[in-house]
């Protein structure tokens, strides 16, 4: 190996993690030339990191990860994919929540008017006078419509356009953010185009909800939230997920490439 390369050994694991905040296991992989438990896009972005933080010339391990990945695609293991949240299904079971207590309060009313048999004559007295206002509103909005109905085809016959309204609806726009608990690395594909994107980052960073997304990071010390939702990740390991129809999975590195089109990124 180069002389660069005994230069980084130097410095030690915990110093190079404190500088990157590349996760402490990554880092001894990389010194042990170990790449089993890294992808070739975490890997390579990696070496980056540290060349630019360094100012070191990484260039024989890279050919040497090249290398391996080119001989051993197959050594990685598919995990289980994990769905982990669905926001539609979430609203639907709190509206049926507040439909089933809207149900209990109602039945609730009626039996407690059902107990109050001695008062049925002030009751049917209410019942005279209500029914009585609601004949005279209704008499009155009938009489509003003649009015308008009349006033429009007046307008129509004389040549005037009456002007239509139609409402918006506002609709509340879908929040895809990504907040890292330290600084990672980030690889996202647009699946619209495939167009890849890059960054290393410590802030919050906030995507397109209303794109599908394939997402790779360098470490998985991260909080992901949509629509206020908050989903809460503590993995020192590389982690990858699918974005798709605003439906979030943690997905395989074989499975990544299925959805990547055969590429690993």
């Amino acid at each position: 190996m180069s002389d660069d390369f005994e230069k980084l050994k130097s410095i030690g694991v915990q110093k190079i993690h404190e500088a990157t905040h590349i996760g402490r296991t990554h880092i001894q992989a990389m010194l042990n030339e170990n790449f089993e438990e890294m992808s070739s896009v975490q890997l390579f972005g990696f070496i980056s990191i540290l060349e630019r933080e360094y100012a070191l010339d990484l260039s024989e391990l890279r050919a040497k990860a090249k290398e391996f990945f080119k001989s051993n695609t197959l050594l990685f293991e598919n995990r289980k994919k994990v769905k982990i949240f669905t926001a539609s299904k979430k609203k639907r079971n709190t509206r049926l929540i507040y439909t089933f207590m809207a149900l209990i309060a109602a039945v609730l009313t009626l039996l407690y008017f059902a107990s109050k048999a001695p008062q049925t004559e002030v009751v049917e007295i209410n019942k005279t006078i209500e029914s009585d206002i609601i004949m005279a509103q209704v008499d009155e909005n009938i009489s509003k419509i003649d009015e308008n109905y009349t006033q429009t085809g007046l307008l129509e016959a004389t040549g005037i356009e009456v002007e239509k309204v139609d409402k918006e609806i506002e609709i509340k726009p879908t929040v895809f953010k990504i907040v890292p608990k330290a600084k990672v690395w980030l690889g996202y594909i647009d699946l619209s185009d495939y167009k890849k994107y890059q960054k290393v980052f410590s802030d919050e960073f906030e995507l397109n909800a209303t794109k599908n997304w394939l997402l790779a990071f360098g470490h998985g010390h991260i909080n992901i939230e949509i629509n206020g939702e908050v989903i809460k990740f503590k993995d020192p390991k590389n982690i990858r997920f699918s974005y798709i129809d605003s439906e979030l999975k943690e997905i395989s590195f074989e499975e990544f490439k299925s959805l990547n089109r055969g590429s690993g990124w």
